[in-house]
């Protein structure tokens, strides 16, 4: 890799916790500047706006976010303990692990959809449906190797699990007791126990 792909990359890196933790559009070229220790023109000679630092951001940050998950699932077999590996890795992002900031997706829907526009707003949605459609897969696999209830509606059960642990994580930011991610992992557990089936 040469200097200026190293360049590149260490501004991209820099640029996504910023814009993770502040904000798309808080977030201005000075602080970039400040944070990267390098000049603007040295830069725009990466990226031609903003906005492409945006986005190459937001797809580092996300591409993190799934590693770090999917290292976690990966280390197990059946279906109740990847959901659970899910729910436990996921909260981590409250204790700034892997990225600081929260669940980068979820921060810059928020911050994007009140702007009706915006270049992001594409990147965003298909990250969000990747990740939904990841959690698809483990429970339909699931179901059919009978480790989960057959009558279980696979995107509805996703879409419940994956909406309590964004939720949870805008309560934990709130109330900043620690308490709240222990909450959701307990009861996302005794859930997904519901939904298990025995094991032979």
């Amino acid at each position: 890799m040469n200097k200026g792909e190293l360049t590149r990359r260490n501004i991209i890196r820099k640029s996504a916790t910023l814009f993770n933790k502040k904000g798309y559009m808080t977030t201005s070229m000075s602080d970039i500047i400040q944070e990267t220790n390098i000049q603007k023109g040295g830069i725009y000679r990466h990226f031609k706006d903003k906005e492409q630092l945006m986005v190459e951001s937001f797809h580092f940050s996300t591409e993190i976010m799934r590693n770090h998950l999917m290292t976690s699932v990966s280390q197990h077999d059946n279906a109740t303990d990847k959901l659970i590996a899910f729910v436990e890795a996921f909260l981590q992002l409250s204790e700034g692990e892997p990225i600081v900031g929260g669940c980068p997706i979820f921060n810059a829907a928020i911050e994007m959809d009140d702007l009706g526009v915006s270049t992001l707003l594409p990147s965003i949605n298909e990250a969000m449906d990747m990740m939904i459609k990841w959690m698809v897969k483990i429970i339909e696999d699931g179901i059919r190797h009978q480790e989960l209830n057959q009558s279980l509606q696979p995107y509805d059960t996703a879409i419940y699990i994956v909406s309590t642990l964004e939720g949870g994580l805008v309560l934990d930011r709130l109330k900043k007791n620690g308490q709240i991610t222990k909450i959701i992992i307990n009861n996302l557990k005794q859930y997904i126990s519901m939904i298990a089936t025995e094991r032979q």
